[in-house]
């Protein structure tokens, strides 16, 4: 039974940790070529929610299907929010960025508290309540398809690194901006479009996410801290470290939930990341 018990415990880390690890991604992808960690980062995963909780409310629309609307919303508003915010202190001291990214998540928590209230609310989807049974291992359809679509979209943004031009001049900011910018890469252009895109990945993952999850205007706080341990855990820059912190935040947050009672099984994955950083202090598969 106890076997059983672990391994049910394994398999759920490992679905829900892929999709923090796609949360990371974007987040990743901003850090790489601006060098700006965002802290409101789980806000706008939250805010991505809760639009499709309104797209719900008015239309009916099942999470998977408002992905399609709640992408551009999510990636035009990041474009605006780095030409608009970030741009013009993107050269000043590391702690403007921070404390502009802190005054968004403020921002955007009391808008929705606004706007949406502060009763729990959740948005039903087709697949909520429909299970996977393999063996003796229960399975929720939502965890097993955000897996599948992490792993796809894992796929298609390291194809678009490595095989477009546009992937290349990410690589080639990320590399060195001067350089890039004297090669005739639009070094601006380029940043503006990793975030809007590192944003717009929330839509998706917000999607994934939202089967069953109760939405609150607070709960962005918690995604941006495990959107930051997954980010250092990983490597900062290094994709595949990231995606790989992703799945080790999730197995601990899952074995540590059923073994572990109280906040000492909250505290597991921090204490994980402790643990790692002492032998591996660039992370994962990060570079000294």
């Amino acid at each position: 039974m106890d076997t059983d018990i672990l391994l049910q415990a394994v398999v759920q880390g490992l679905l829900i940790g892929s999709t923090y690890g796609t949360v990371a991604l974007g987040l990743g992808l901003i850090y790489s070529v601006s060098g700006v960690v965002n802290f409101s980062h789980g806000d706008f995963l939250s805010l991505a929610m809760f639009v499709s909780y309104a797209l719900y409310a008015a239309f009916a629309l099942d999470p998977y299907v408002s992905v399609f609307v709640t992408f551009p919303v999510l990636a035009v508003t990041g474009a605006l929010v780095y030409w608009t915010l970030i741009r013009p202190v993107i050269s000043g001291h590391l702690l403007m960025i921070i404390q502009l990214t802190l005054g968004l998540n403020l921002i955007l928590q009391n808008g929705m508290l606004m706007v949406f209230g502060g009763q729990p609310l959740r948005v039903p989807s087709i697949m909520e309540t429909k299970l996977l049974i393999v063996g003796d291992i229960i399975m929720r359809w939502p965890l097993v398809i955000a897996f599948c679509a992490s792993v796809v979209l894992a796929g298609l943004l390291f194809l678009m690194l490595n095989r477009t031009d546009f992937g290349r001049s990410i690589r080639a900011v990320h590399q060195n901006p001067k350089a890039a910018a004297l090669m005739g890469v639009n070094v601006a252009r380029v940043r503006i479009l990793v975030f809007a895109l590192g944003i717009g990945l929330l839509a998706i993952a917000g999607a994934l996410l939202l089967p069953g999850t109760p939405l609150h205007p607070s709960m962005g706080l918690r995604y941006t801290v495990i959107t930051l341990l997954t980010l250092v855990l990983g490597g900062m820059t290094n994709f595949v470290g990231i995606l790989l912190g992703g799945l080790v935040i999730g197995l601990s947050e899952a074995i540590g939930t059923i073994y572990i009672s109280g906040i000492l099984g909250m505290m597991l994955p921090y204490l994980i990341l402790v643990v790692i950083l002492l032998f591996r202090p660039a992370g994962l598969l990060g570079k000294a």
